[in-house]
């Protein structure tokens, strides 16, 4: 399809810096909801185009209308689709329009609008949404190549830049700096004490990571026997952990323990059997469940959460410093797309203006005698030539992709081509 001179991109959303989880759970939508709620966004006929982004910390509904106000409708049809009141709604919500809804999709594929500066997963989510779209028959011309062209910044981010190349969670820090004393783990031997959500995070990581050989211990065995069979582990019992101890290159205490669950006798006695072999201790519990004495063992590395904490600092502050260097990628990408998003404007505008000014030509020359018509029409056809060509040469040639769409907007305007 062409898009319509008028046509206008427009974004609602909210997110975690403008709503809190109660009021995101509510608006948080499966993929066949998102499925469902684009058949009626576009299905009614009220938007020629629609995307939306729904993860557990936005949900962003993208859309081509021709509406004045797009966002005030596209309100109206989130309130009725999910029965929501339109006040409570509109007062938790963000609207964006042309340019601005654009370089929002940009930055957030870039995952410089996250909770965590520069993460990844974002990136996949705005993949995910830009497939059921396409599926879905909603992603036509110009959503299909906003989010084409979105999908190519963040992957330009992430390659000419270090923005996601530090992590910042507390065990993703950990894994990296086990990695720094074993090189590769997953030929390693991982013991994980503890089958909470920590553990829980701790031993997804692990799995992702392709750890083969993942260990889990835990107080109650069903609870370790539930996570191991989730990440591939091995369930461990409790009271096999000092036999376990010698095997494990790399230890993470995640237990809710009042006290340490490893201690110094503990960990000498397993180095003995390892005839002195490197041993990495990640201690992601409070209290503590690594006991202090243990890092001052030869050969042992252990590192607690303040350790953990202070690197993640250093990290943030390393992203950071990166995200110019993203913004100006952003900024070219973005570019390329308004450049293109204008010209759809520019050439029905031209051709719109041509045609209501040939219109005034043929109700003028009704009223001249027939003999003299044909004379008249050339004239008139040279002289619209004439007074088109260099506004339409300016217009087409304007490089500022935003000034370009404000200068076709003014002609409609002054000339009611939306008549």
């Amino acid at each position: 399809m062409n898009a319509a001179p008028e046509a206008r991109l427009v974004l609602l959303g909210w997110n975690f810096r403008v709503v809190g989880s109660s009021i995101r759970d509510r608006i948080a939508f499966t993929a066949e909801e998102v499925r469902e709620g684009l058949r009626h966004l576009v299905g009614r006929g009220l938007f020629s185009e629609g995307a939306i982004i729904s993860t557990c910390h936005r949900s962003e509904i993208y859309a081509l209308a021709g509406e004045d106000e797009p966002e005030g409708l596209l309100a109206r049809f989130v309130s009725e689709w999910r029965g929501l009141d339109p006040a409570e709604l509109s007062g938790a919500s963000f609207q964006r329009e042309g340019a601005d809804a654009a370089r929002h999709l940009f930055r957030v594929a870039a995952g410089l609008d996250s909770l965590a500066l520069g993460e990844s997963e974002v990136l996949g989510q705005v993949r995910e949404a830009f497939r059921i779209a396409r599926e879905a028959g909603s992603a036509r011309s110009v959503l299909h190549r906003l989010f084409e062209s979105a999908v190519a910044a963040g992957k330009r981010v992430r390659a000419e830049t270090e923005i996601g190349r530090h992590p910042l969670s507390i065990p993703a820090i950990g894994f990296e700096l086990a990695e720094k004393v074993f090189g590769e783990l997953p030929r390693r031997t991982v013991l994980l004490l503890g089958s909470g959500e920590t553990g829980r995070l701790f031993a997804m990581h692990a799995a992702e990571a392709g750890v083969s050989d993942l260990r889990i211990a835990s107080r109650t065995l069903t609870h370790a026997e539930a996570l191991a069979s989730r990440v591939k582990g091995r369930p461990v019992r409790w009271e096999r952990l000092r036999e376990e101890l010698a095997d494990a290159d790399v230890v993470v205490g995640t237990t809710a323990s009042p006290a340490p669950v490893v201690r110094r006798p503990d960990v000498e006695a397993a180095m003995r059997q390892r005839r002195s072999r490197p041993m990495f201790f990640l201690d992601l519990a409070m209290p503590p469940d690594i006991a202090p004495g243990v890092r001052d063992i030869y050969n042992v590395f252990a590192y607690g959460l303040d350790d953990l904490e202070e690197v993640a600092r250093e990290n943030r502050l390393r992203r950071s410093r990166e995200v110019p260097r993203a913004e100006a990628i952003v900024d070219e990408e973005l570019g390329r797309f308004l450049g293109w998003f204008g010209n759809l404007a520019v050439v029905p505008t031209v051709t719109d203006l041509r045609r209501k000014l040939e219109r005034l030509r043929d109700r003028e020359l009704d009223n001249l005698p027939a003999g003299q018509r044909e004379n008249a029409r050339r004239f008139a056809d040279s002289l619209i030539g004439r007074l088109l060509h260099e506004p339409m040469r300016r217009l087409k040639g304007e490089p500022d992709p935003g000034r370009k769409l404000d200068r076709v907007e003014a002609v409609r305007h002054l000339f009611d081509l939306d008549e």
